[in-house]
């Protein structure tokens, strides 16, 4: 596997400025054993989440992630009062503090004074917690450091619901905190039929399945559109079995978004935004002058454009956050524009063939100078 990740880094970096830090969170779900870190941390994810409270096995896990640099997301509940109390705060931790406060309809202070007793308790550490929906009824958003939504939609649900849920999100958290606070999407990465919280209506009516990597990868893209600042995916095991097992085909995608996203997530986290290429500032403006959407002939595309430069080379990501297949603009038929991924590379050939249509939840990235 690690050869794989090499060599995957070296293809890439024949189109794009490698750099690989850490900063940006990519994390996953559901990690038990420290055993299984050194596997996530190859994945190339950097943080992990448990939901085992045993005061003991976070402590190991907390060494486990600090020896593979990686972040812990762990319930602080039995840590404080423990004997681990004090030793434990000098890793990388981040107390995760509850689970869908607004499904559970955990009353606000409830959840307040949870965060009240941990930074008192363990000084210094960042908070967390999950919300079910972009948009609570109680107002929770000016609690904890960071945010983070789960919203699963496959498949019974529109898959750009997940980017609006975000989107609820970003706008709730912008007035309770600023544009700079934390905003983490969960990202699905599980079948529904493991999970006990779907009706029964939904389970008859759908065929549930794990998500395809098409779906997995636009999810990514479509939060990183809606302004979540990091990513975690729900969750490294299935049926108690960690992926690289019991789903070796997906555990192979997924470490390859994975990786892709160790790149491109430093166009949003350190890159400059600049115009689209099909901005004119007359009639086609572009997220740098107003919005993200173009008008071809007249009739509006739905695919959704953010442009950056980034070490001196410029960069564009396309979306279609639509069902349908939407037009790609006659300017990336350019021979200056190279797309970056290896599937994105096959993809494009029927965009230089002229047939140019972006398929359902399919994302490009061009780069050009």
């Amino acid at each position: 596997m690690k050869k794989k990740i090499f060599l995957f880094c070296a293809l890439v970096n024949l189109f794009f400025v490698c750099d690989v830090s850490a900063d940006f969170t990519i994390g996953v779900y559901c990690v038990g054993k420290p055993e299984d870190v050194s596997y996530i941390k190859e994945a190339g994810f950097n943080t992990i989440q448990t939901y085992n409270k045993n005061p003991n096995t976070i402590y190991e896990l907390a060494k486990e992630a600090k020896k593979q640099d990686v972040k812990l997301l762990a319930y602080p509940d039995k840590i404080i009062g423990s004997s681990f109390q004090e030793e434990i705060q000098k890793y990388p931790i981040i107390w995760y503090l509850c689970d869908e406060p607004d499904l559970w309809k955990i009353l606000r202070q409830k959840l307040k004074s949870a965060d009240d007793k941990t930074r008192k308790a363990l000084p210094g550490a960042k908070t967390a917690f999950v919300i079910g929906e972009g948009k609570t009824k109680i107002s929770y958003y000016d609690i904890a450091d960071i945010l983070m939504v789960d919203w699963y939609p496959v498949p019974h649900l529109p898959l750009e619901s997940f980017g609006q849920q975000i989107a609820y999100a970003r706008q709730e958290l912008n007035i309770a905190k600023g544009k700079l606070a934390d905003l983490w999407a969960v990202v699905q990465m599980f079948n529904w039929t493991e999970e006990k919280a779907l009706k029964d209506s939904v389970r008859e009516k759908y065929n549930l399945r794990f998500p395809t990597k098409e779906e997995i990868r636009f999810m990514s893209y479509d939060a990183l559109f809606n302004g979540a600042t990091g990513l975690f995916y729900f969750k490294y095991n299935s049926n108690g079995i960690p992926l690289p097992k019991s789903k070796p085909e997906e555990w192979k995608y997924i470490t390859e978004i994975i990786q892709e996203l160790r790149f491109t997530t430093k166009l949003f986290e350190k890159g400059i935004p600049i115009c689209n290429p099909t901005c004119d500032k007359k009639n086609n403006f572009c997220d740098v002058c107003g919005t993200d959407r173009f008008n071809i002939t007249g009739n509006e595309s739905f695919i959704e454009m953010k442009s950056f430069e980034y070490n001196g080379v410029k960069y564009t990501i396309l979306i279609n956050p639509t069902a349908q297949y939407q037009t790609i603009p006659a300017i990336f038929y350019d021979k200056k524009f190279d797309v970056i991924f290896e599937e994105d590379i096959l993809l494009s050939k029927n965009i230089k063939n002229k047939k140019n249509n972006l398929g359902p939840y399919r994302v490009l990235i061009f780069r050009y100078n």
